[in-house]
């Protein structure tokens, strides 16, 4: 359309958001400080060596991070039994979601995921302008027959996360390895470990030896979680290695700030404090989920930082009133369910154990009025 020669049509994007329920963010009705337990964060500040390492580091913000993150590979690759060659940074492990999906997947293509799979495994889709298939679960946990029997001609990622977000489920080491032995080897199989050190410290060793043994595996992991640097946004991948120059080229250019790759080299030198403040949050998620349950809250079995819950017996409304309840009453800032299927649920992080009392408190008084 034009007018006297000059168009007035508007750029059209090809994209669509993805449409989702969000947080609460109107200000808290008593006035109460609010605690946010709707990103599944860590409640705790930077460790002593961290702390540190971004005041040093602060000094030459003027200065790029090195491109490739060459000391901070090293690390991952001595702290995890691997090679620093087949290691790459980048900003949070989303990045590294999207950069691998822009190398595998296009217009025709699908993308396989389970059925309550992370958020991002859908967004990345939505953005290649691939297909997304969902295979279906079994109890809330990945079944690995169905994502078996998902794969088409046309299908070209497979994504699953390890623990589950959002259902904080876990499938055994066993069913990961039945799948990457019968994933066709032209499917990329990509195994998001992000929560893996809050089911164990040691349960991501025989994950990246799959990746050694299948030149169609890949691992994600990130320090936003366990190692408490969301702020940060630093993740890495282990993957073949003939897959990782197209994986540069899909980054961005120096995409992880010097900062950030000071923070992250920290904490693999503070590993004692991290593993110290990990178990001290599983500690919390079993008492949480034992007095939640004695209330009538019940929460899957959870191998991450955070509980998927919902009241027995009780739809959707009631879920929506307990998000809300949690606002005015205590201040608390918790996760409406994004994906369909999971309406009679709400997800909170764990936080303090003061912070984690006052949900519980909260949770009571709620549960008492219903």
């Amino acid at each position: 359309m034009s007018t006297d020669g000059v168009t007035t049509a508007k750029p059209q994007s090809y994209l669509t958001p993805l449409v989702v329920r969000g947080r609460i963010e109107r200000p808290q009705p008593k006035g109460l400080p609010t605690v946010n337990l709707g990103y599944n964060e860590l409640p705790y500040g930077p460790t002593p060596l961290v702390a540190a390492a971004l005041d040093k580091a602060a000094q030459n913000v003027n200065a790029y991070g090195g491109a490739t993150c060459d000391a901070l590979r090293a690390a991952l690759a001595r702290a995890n039994g691997l090679d620093a060659d087949d290691i790459i940074c980048g900003n949070g492990s989303e990045e590294l979601l999207d950069v691998i999906a822009r190398n595998f997947a296009r217009a025709g293509d699908e993308v396989l995921i389970s059925a309550y799979g992370y958020i991002q495994f859908e967004m990345t889709t939505r953005r290649q302008g691939a297909a997304l298939v969902k295979a279906p679960e079994t109890n809330f946990t990945t079944d690995v027959d169905a994502i078996l029997s998902a794969i088409t001609a046309r299908t070209k990622l497979i994504f699953l996360a390890n623990p589950n977000n959002p259902t904080g489920t876990v499938l055994p080491f066993s069913e990961l390895a039945r799948l990457a032995l019968n994933t066709p080897p032209h499917v990329v199989l990509v195994l998001d470990l992000a929560y893996c050190e809050f089911d164990g410290f040691d349960s991501a060793a025989g994950v990246h030896d799959l990746a050694k043994a299948y030149d169609n595996v890949i691992v994600t992991r990130t320090f936003s979680k366990a190692y408490g640097l969301a702020g940060a946004r630093v993740g890495w991948a282990q993957a073949p290695r003939q897959m990782l120059p197209g994986f540069y080229a899909a980054r961005g250019m120096a995409s992880v700030n010097a900062l950030a790759q000071a923070a992250a080299l920290a904490s693999l030198a503070d590993i004692d404090v991290v593993r110290d403040r990990v178990a001290a949050l599983v500690l919390e998620r079993e008492r949480v989920a034992v007095s939640l349950a004695a209330l009538g809250i019940s929460a899957l079995p959870s191998g991450t930082n955070f509980l998927l819950v919902s009241i027995d017996g009780a739809d959707a409304e009631v879920i929506e009133a307990l998000v809300v309840h949690f606002f005015d009453d205590a201040g608390l800032i918790v996760g409406r369910t994004r994906e369909a299927g999971l309406e009679t649920f709400l997800r909170f992080s764990l936080g303090t154990p003061a912070q984690n009392d006052l949900l519980l408190q909260s949770a009571a008084r709620f549960m008492a009025a219903l």
